[in-house]
């Protein structure tokens, strides 16, 4: 047996084996079996299953209804299966009208005619469905699992290019995607391959959303392989800018609210009588429910938004028994406005005065109030869905109160018990939460920056109750990070914890606050900034870390520098900084020992961490507890960190090197990481 990757030796005692042979002295009684296997490459990454249309959070979701949207899925059939140049179908509309149902209807559809490629469905504040680090390698697994003549091509090039998952975005996609399509060449496949992508507006860097444009273009024009990409999104700027910057010869655009009114009404109707036949059914009701009159009525209000005849229907339902006088009040609200998005606001508000529980006291009703703005705003806010044991643990509210708090709200929220995230059904309430001029009852309206501060303090809070050195209480300092389960690490480091770890530079951010105004963050560098560092390399998360750390250091070095330089100085300043950024490896900046460490004492601390995680970085993500026997140790005498977490250097450690005194004028610039 031929084992790859160079010749292997073992020695047993004047014997040796090579390549995968093995060699035995002495005596062996019973039987004996030996087997190589060597590692799937696939399965060293995180393929994001939860991106996929068929993933378990998407159990739930309807696809259109039988003779519903019957233009628009013909045209995008007619699409897909012809040989057009245009191989990127992008259907654009606004919040509410249908684009998520239609794309999931069409994977559903061309998954079980064994001609689905790959999907991602993006979802804003859902972690990494919110971003495209995990997008090239999703697309890649999947394109595997489909494609089975691709796989071994797509493994190979991991096998060959073993810090794939540190490049960027682009660098990624050209070795697993664009190069493995290349070489599988050929007309292997009779009929064209269709990539679904939903939501791409929901992606949360702008930047990235352009770049995504770029691979699913590039991926359509690779020669004898027949891709089509369905793309969905609404209209907004950086979405626009995206595909202006490809040849519009590439792309088919579809406005799905420029259906013509009548059509789309029509699909309401049925949509109305189909669902509410349903809830009669289900509750013994009367059949007035279904009535002409009544449902044209709906219709109208719905004014072509399927996301409000949705969540009409599931407030409805919520009412059991009841179904028929909530059917009243959402026929009685007054008004048609002639915006959508207005008659959708109104919707909200009224299934939201609906949650409110009747007859509280005053101070009850205060505290209610308050449990919504701060269990629901947060659920708007995170970064990352929740179970609701685990937003209970963020928010230091028990369970039961998180569970009671959003009873009343499963027509505006997907939640299905402890064990499965809290989501909202629609990224439109978070848009309406959010918007004082849209949610115009106070009652309801989440202070976005107050969630965000209260959010980041609670983040502190867990890192300092729960960090600690050895967290996974790992037997040796030089076990890699790769070689420790997975369970082990879900064990000792919750998911609010990680969550916490991640997401709380995030917070700081988006609460609008100075960060020299806060205590915590202060105490955090000093007592626990180490063991940080330590949890997010066990999570995979340390290149996070790095960026959060840069982040912190830019802020706190503008402010710092504010303090004595104005106008044209300032100016001049960052025009010079800006001068001596370059494309080498290792470039010169300005130290710690500058004016800065006398203008404030969170700058030259944070300063001091940026260092010492850039420096160690490697050692500390190959193997998480050389943080305390070789970072620790081989950082300068006088950095601030060593300084702060001296004692955590093992005190087996007897003869202690001799370091510089302080860091090198030079700072480290990963590779594949220059936007660092």
């Amino acid at each position: 047996m031929e084992r790859p990757g160079g010749r292997l030796v073992q020695h047993f005692g004047n014997s040796e084996a090579t390549n995968g042979a093995f060699s035995f002295q002495g005596n062996v009684y019973g039987n004996i079996q030996i087997s190589y296997s060597r590692d799937r490459p696939l399965e060293l990454f995180d393929s994001l299953p939860e991106a996929a249309f068929n993933a378990a959070s998407k159990d739930h979701s309807p696809s259109c209804l039988e003779n519903t949207r019957r233009n628009v899925l013909e045209q995008i059939e007619n699409w897909a299966d012809s040989d057009g140049e245009r191989r990127i179908y992008w259907l654009k509309g606004m919040a509410g009208i249908g684009k998520s149902t239609i794309a999931l209807t069409v994977a559903r559809k061309y998954a079980r005619l064994g001609r689905l490629g790959a999907s991602f469905f993006f979802s804003r504040g859902d972690g990494d469905l919110a971003s495209a680090k995990k997008f090239a390698t999703a697309i890649a697994a999947q394109l595997a699992d489909a494609l089975p003549e691709l796989r071994s091509l797509i493994e190979d090039a991991i096998t060959s290019n073993t810090e794939i998952h540190h490049l960027g975005l682009y660098e990624q996609w050209q070795k697993l995607v664009l190069e493995s399509l290349r070489q599988l060449g050929g007309n292997k496949y009779p009929h064209s391959i269709v990539v679904v992508i939903d939501a791409l507006d929901e992606c949360d860097n702008e930047d990235d959303v352009s770049l995504l444009i770029q691979c699913l273009a590039a991926a359509t024009v690779v020669e004898g392989m027949r891709l089509r990409v369905f793309v969905t999104s609404r209209p907004e700027q950086p979405t626009n800018i995206g595909f202006d910057s490809i040849s519009r010869d590439l792309h088919q655009d579809f406005i799905l609210h420029d259906i013509e009114q009548s059509i789309i009404d029509q699909d309401l109707v049925l949509f109305y009588k189909g669902r509410l036949a349903r809830i009669a059914k289900k509750f013994g009701l009367s059949d007035h429910l279904l009535s002409d009159e009544t449902v044209q009525s709906l219709v109208r209000k719905s004014n072509g938004l399927f996301i409000h005849a949705a969540t009409v229907c599931r407030f409805i339902e919520e009412g059991g028994q009841l179904a028929g006088e909530r059917l009243s009040v959402v026929v009685a609200a007054r008004g048609t406005p002639s915006k959508p998005e207005k008659e959708l606001d109104q919707m909200y508000t009224t299934v939201l005065i609906h949650s409110l529980p009747t007859q509280l006291e005053t101070e009850e009703l205060t505290k209610v109030q308050a449990l919504f703005r701060l269990i629901v705003g947060s659920i708007v806010v995170l970064s990352e869905a929740m179970r609701p044991p685990d937003l209970a643990v963020v928010v230091e509210e028990p369970t039961d109160v998180v569970l009671s708090t959003l009873h009343r709200l499963h027509s505006l929220l997907d939640v299905r018990g402890e064990n499965r995230p809290i989501r909202l059904l629609h990224p439109s309430l978070r848009d309406f939460l959010l918007d004082p001029a849209r949610c115009q009852n106070k009652t309801f309206l989440v202070d976005a920056q107050a969630v965000h501060f209260r959010l980041f303090n609670c983040c502190l809070r867990l890192m300092k109750n729960h960090l600690r050195r050895n967290i996974c209480r790992i037997e040796r300092p030089g076990t890699r990070a790769c070689d420790i389960p997975k369970s082990t690490v879900e064990k000792y480091i919750s998911l609010p914890l990680q969550y916490a770890c991640r997401y709380w530079i995030y917070h700081l951010q988006q609460s609008g606050i100075d960060p020299n105004d806060s205590l915590g963050i202060m105490d955090f560098f000093q007592t626990r900034f180490i063991h940080w560092l330590e949890t997010l390399a066990l999570i995979g998360r340390l290149s996070e870390g790095i960026t959060m750390i840069r982040w912190l250091e830019a802020k706190l070095a503008v402010s710092s520098t504010a303090l004595n330089l104005k106008g044209d100085n300032l100016i001049k300043l960052r025009s010079m900084l800006s001068r001596m950024e370059g494309k080498l490896r290792r470039k010169p900046i300005y130290t710690a020992s500058a004016s800065h460490r006398s203008t404030n004492s969170l700058y030259p601390t944070v300063y001091d961490a940026m260092r010492f995680v850039l420096s160690h970085s490697a050692i500390i993500e190959e193997a998480p507890l050389q943080l305390y026997c070789s970072a620790l140790l081989f950082s300068p005498e006088k950095s601030i960190i060593r300084t702060h977490h001296s004692d955590e250097i093992p005190k087996w450690i007897l003869c202690r090197p001799k370091t510089l005194e302080d860091w090198s004028p030079y700072l480290q610039t990963l590779i594949g990481h220059s936007d660092w």
